[in-house]
């Protein structure tokens, strides 16, 4: 009998085969060799039938190997800023556990927080989702939280490998990212769609008006899905660790602050203000998380030791994060997400006077775009084709362009959404697990939350 991870690796596997074998009619021979080997690699990252990393390597041989794409497009991952963030957060993470300092953090926090597994993810959610009215970076906000969180898991006795553990992760990655796709400058899609917007239409983007019409139901009651769906597949009962002196450690009394601690707090405080002001000096996410961990690893300025940087880092997730950039890179290099945009919204039959079956039609052919590439992909793809859309559905052209919100909300597989990757890397859950819980995800947004976002539209009168 064939587990569910071998079962998606062979189903991959065999769609890859016969895509190469009986390739769409109007697809060139560089699109099918591209398309067959992104559905195979992916159906071995969500499989997990392999070690993440060495599905990775596996992507790269191949790829280079049967010369789908260029070197440049095949390791784009590797000079991606994503790929830099996480090597920064990998750092922050060894450096807040070697100082202590996210011990005395999860020590303030824990404190607070009745020793209740319902309390707890609902801090941590809660916490996730406060940071993006913060940070206007999804890949900042899991780098510089993730660690205190982890920290925050261990205080309550939830070590590596327990349930509980996983679903106080999963709260804090999906609260801080999924949220932000209802907060105007928390997310990078929407700061494609809004340029788009402008540059295409002339039209502009209120922050005020956009968060009335997506926060309550995609933000907000999405945050509380993911809370109630947390709790009811991953509870356990909290384990507060016992200090030698006796005592739990949440009541404990901690050391005064070190030297240590006090360099990386300063350093932390100052990466958390370039991330907060980027909108101001523009520089990418990635290098200042570079900056930082620079700053960390320098001999005597910094707070970690010379040996810790080879013996403490785990390298490993910055070579799963390459090959996953670089299939996002090979979709978009081979014209597979366009193509298929515009093929899906050929096959949907668009017409005048059906509003709802429009706006699902639209929702789900971005859905598709955005499996086929990244969220990103979306407002790039299915920006220049609103105009066409309201035309011919006779909806109009403000509505067409926000159902893309309601598609880049609703991923699929981590690889669709590069803060996601990065934090399924650097808290440790594992693409696995993400998938998994995206799955869910997904199906609860298209089938409940899609329904109550037209409803909600309607009570606004945005709709016809």
């Amino acid at each position: 009998m064939l587990d569910a991870r071998k079962l998606i690796a062979v189903v991959s596997a065999l769609a890859a085969v016969t895509l190469l074998l009986w390739p769409p009619g109007d697809f060139t021979p560089e699109m099918s060799r591209a398309a067959a080997l992104s559905i195979f690699a992916l159906g071995l990252f969500a499989g997990g039938v392999f070690p993440e990393h060495v599905s990775a390597v596996l992507y790269f041989l191949i790829a280079m190997l049967f010369a789908v794409a260029p070197a440049s497009v095949v390791f784009s991952g590797f000079h991606s800023t994503a790929l830099w963030l996480v090597f920064g957060g990998l750092i922050i993470s060894v450096a807040v556990s070697e100082t202590g300092l996210g011990a005395r953090l999860a020590h303030s926090i824990a404190v607070k927080l009745r020793a209740s597994y319902l309390m707890i993810i609902v801090g941590m959610g809660g916490m996730g989702l406060l940071t993006t009215f913060l940070i206007p970076s999804g890949m900042a906000r899991v780098v510089v939280f993730s660690p205190l969180v982890m920290a925050i898991a261990d205080r309550f006795g939830f070590v590596v490998g327990t349930r509980g553990r996983t679903g106080i992760l999963l709260a804090f990655v999906f609260c801080a990212i999924f949220p932000g796709f209802t907060i105007l400058p928390a997310n990078v899609p929407n700061v494609v769609l809004m340029g788009g917007i402008e540059s295409q239409y002339s039209m502009y983007l209120s922050y005020a008006e956009y968060m009335m019409l997506h926060f309550p139901v995609l933000g907000f009651l999405k945050a509380v899905i993911i809370i109630v769906l947390i709790w009811l597949i991953y509870r356990e009962t909290p384990r507060e660790q016992a200090t030698a002196g006796g005592g739990s450690a949440a009541t404990r009394e901690m050391k005064p602050l070190g030297h240590a601690e006090l360099r990386l707090a300063v350093i932390l405080c100052g990466a958390l203000l370039l991330w907060m002001f980027d909108f101001l000096h523009h520089v990418s996410p990635g290098w200042i998380a570079l900056g930082a961990a620079f700053l960390c690893l320098l001999p005597r300025l910094g707070v970690l030791a010379p040996g810790d940087f080879a013996a403490k880092v785990n390298f490993t997730p910055l070579f799963t994060t390459a090959g996953i950039l670089g299939i996002a890179g090979l979709i978009a290099h081979s014209g597979v997400g366009e193509y298929l945009g515009q093929a899906m919204l050929d096959s949907a039959g668009l017409s005048q006077g059906e509003q709802g079956k429009t706006l699902i039609s639209l929702v789900v052919t971005s859905v598709g775009v955005g499996l086929a590439s990244t969220v990103v992909g979306i407002p790039a793809v299915m920006t220049p084709l609103a105009e066409g859309v309201s035309e011919a559905t006779g909806m109009s052209l403000d509505v067409v362009l926000m159902t893309q919100a309601v598609a880049y909300s609703t991923v699929i597989f981590p690889y669709q959404l590069p803060p996601l990757l990065v934090g399924a890397q650097v808290t440790g859950l594992g693409l696995a697990v993400a998938s998994r819980f995206c799955l869910l995800l997904a199906a609860i947004t298209m089938v409940v939350l899609l329904p109550l976002d037209y409803l909600w539209w309607s009570l606004l009168g945005y709709l016809d």
